[in-house]
């Protein structure tokens, strides 16, 4: 009987030693995954990427958008002094200089507009080059996609709009 008695021990020791041992196993290669996956791409799977659109409320919120607002005026600022900049560049030069340097940016200019051109002819060949239900369907594909972000842009403006208004309870 007593013999029994420590078989039935042994072996619920040794099955919960075994239970245990694999599900430690697996963790274990679990978090090396993670690892791995984090050192390869800067992040695990179960994260997710942090939402720009939040907004902080409050004094907080207040601070950020001051903020903004000076780096803001800051950029327009900086682009003012250099627009003055290359203006005073320019007026130190003499006549022939000053004709080269407009002629050297009429043809950047150009140049620009005509790569531009050739890019949205590239995309006009494609475009033409499919048959009519596929433009049909990308045009119509096209204006759906548009008035969605029309429309959640609107449903975002309302929202902001309302901050801080919350459901009555029912009594």
């Amino acid at each position: 009987m007593r013999q029994k008695i420590v078989f039935i021990r042994i072996a619920v020791l040794m099955f919960v030693l075994l239970f245990a041992v694999t599900q430690a196993e697996c963790n274990a290669q679990r978090n090396a995954s993670r690892k791995a996956e984090k050192g390869l791409f800067g992040k695990t799977g179960n994260s997710k990427p942090a939402n720009d659109k939040v907004r902080a409320r409050g004094a907080a919120g207040k601070a950020m958008k001051e903020q903004e607002k000076k780096e803001a005026m800051r950029d327009r600022e900086e682009e003012k002094a250099m627009e003055e900049l290359r203006k005073r560049h320019i007026s130190m030069q003499n006549e022939a200089t000053r004709e080269r340097m407009t002629n050297n940016q009429k043809k950047t200019e150009a140049d620009y507009k005509s790569k531009k051109e050739r890019q949205n002819k590239k995309k006009h060949k494609i475009y033409a080059s499919q048959n009519e239900e596929t433009r049909e369907r990308m045009t119509n594909n096209q204006k759906k996609t548009q008035s969605d972000y029309k429309a959640k842009k609107q449903k975002q403006r309302k929202e902001q709009q309302k901050p801080g208004k919350r459901k009555k309870r029912k009594p």
